[in-house]
């Protein structure tokens, strides 16, 4: 494995109080709610995990029910668990889009949205520009580098394991609710549910491991 000496100094952004951020999303052929165009894309799932200067790690989530239009509640739920960050991580800048998507959905929050967007920083760039392991396979996704970096870690055993089949079980949730029964429906919330936390747990972790690799 191969690490940059500047990984300690691309790290330094990512400290005090620092959330970690993913969110799922949906988009339906036919637009079902207000403003969007067909195949929109809806933010209508998300993973918040918190890691205090302690070291201490909270997490806080938020999954869609129903046909109701997810932004409004999604965003009232993403707002109140990112108050406390300094700074909130992503792995890529995909949860940019989907802060501004709510941002034009539900304009009355554009202010605290704005400022959780402000708050973002990408881990990726500090994987990609100062550590390289041979099994990364030249590929740079998390699930790609998380093997090689926190082996402990793994999404095999999850029902749900990839993004677009989150997307696609997230639309038949709440678009097709009534043609799935009680019980199946209830597993399947859980499936996306773990889905998603482990997203989120998986930089958690990365921050970690990259932090040890810079220490030694």
């Amino acid at each position: 494995m191969i690490v940059e000496p500047g990984l300690a100094e691309a790290l330094a952004p990512f400290s005090g109080r620092l959330g970690f951020l993913d969110f799922e999303t949906v988009g339906p052929a036919i637009p079902v709610w207000p403003g969007l165009a067909p195949w929109g894309s809806v933010p209508a799932q998300f993973s918040y995990h918190e890691e205090s200067p302690d070291g201490k790690i909270t997490h806080k989530e938020w999954l869609a029910d129903g046909p109701d239009d997810p932004r409004p509640a999604l965003a009232r739920a993403l707002v109140d668990a990112c108050a406390g960050a300094d700074k909130i991580a992503m792995y890529t800048t995909f949860e940019v889009g989907c802060i501004r998507k709510l941002r034009e959905g539900v304009p009355e929050l554009d202010g605290p949205l704005q400022e959780i967007e402000e708050k973002l920083i990408d881990l990726r760039p500090v994987v990609l520009d100062h550590v390289y392991h041979p099994d990364f396979g030249g590929s740079f996704s998390i699930k790609d580098i998380l093997t090689p970096l926190v082996p402990e870690l793994s999404y095999d055993d999850l029902a749900v394991n990839d993004g677009n089949v989150a997307s696609a079980e997230i639309a038949r949730l709440l678009l097709e609710e009534d043609t799935i029964p009680a019980d199946e429906r209830e597993q399947l919330r859980q499936d996306l549910r773990k889905y998603c936390e482990q997203d989120t747990l998986a930089m958690v972790k990365l921050a970690r491991r990259l932090r040890e690799l810079a220490a030694s």
